[in-house]
């Protein structure tokens, strides 16, 4: 017998989407915070926002296997479901990628001129700030599944153009700050290094989000 979605309002595989995308979204904050604290040298605060942010990314992981776990496949659900599990992935990657920046600032402590300091951590900002739009997006996606108004699904239409259009921007800015390092040959082999895997992960967030955000609209195509 095939159920519908609806039978499963308290444990609807939205609901929990909806709790890992607030954990992702919380890191946010945390990895501009992290950022902040390592180029002012504050090595302890730095460890214990890095600590903090492994363990909201054990958690988010394992939300997103219980999940994976617990769908029904007799469960009627209103997207198809590899659609589904390719936005949980990308959405639960945007973790990763933060816990993966935050560890190559803890390799290594790089000094870098002025002006590629401050285009990094714009970068940063850049990326932090509209990981905030993950929830709202599932939450209103939530929404149309359930109602099917057209006014519900442009809202959500809306969110993905706004996290594609931030995400162009963070590319440019990405560009920009590799560009500067590579015409800087003052920089030490090993800082320049550093420096470069550390702000093509911070790209990844934002190439991960953008990537689940098209995941999404996917979903509510018709």
């Amino acid at each position: 017998m095939r159920m519908l979605l609806s039978s499963f309002l308290v444990t609807s595989p939205f609901e929990r989407t909806l709790k890992h995308a607030e954990m992702v979204a919380q890191c946010g904050p945390l990895f501009l915070r992290a950022v902040d604290r390592y180029f002012k040298d504050d090595r302890d605060e730095f460890e214990m926002i890095k600590e903090e942010i492994r363990d909201i990314e054990a958690e988010a992981d394992k939300i997103k296997q219980n999940i994976r776990a617990h769908l029904p496949a007799s469960l009627l659900m209103p997207v198809e479901k590899p659609v589904f599990f390719a936005f949980l992935r990308e959405a639960d990657k945007v973790v990763d990628c933060i816990k993966n920046a935050l560890y190559w600032m803890s390799y290594y402590r790089v000094s870098v001129p002025e002006h590629i300091e401050r285009d990094y951590i714009l970068l940063a900002k850049e990326v932090a700030d509209y990981l905030g739009f993950l929830p709202e997006m599932v939450s209103r996606a939530h929404k149309y599944f359930g109602s099917r108004l057209e006014s519900d699904r442009k809202v959500v239409k809306e969110l993905v153009r706004e996290i594609r259009w931030r995400e162009q921007e963070s590319d440019d800015l990405e560009k920009t700050i590799l560009i500067r390092l590579c015409a800087d040959e003052s920089i030490p082999p090993r800082t320049f290094f550093v420096m470069i895997r550390l702000v093509e992960t911070t790209g990844d967030i934002a190439d991960h989000l953008e990537n689940a955000a098209d995941m999404m609209r996917a979903m509510i195509a018709r």
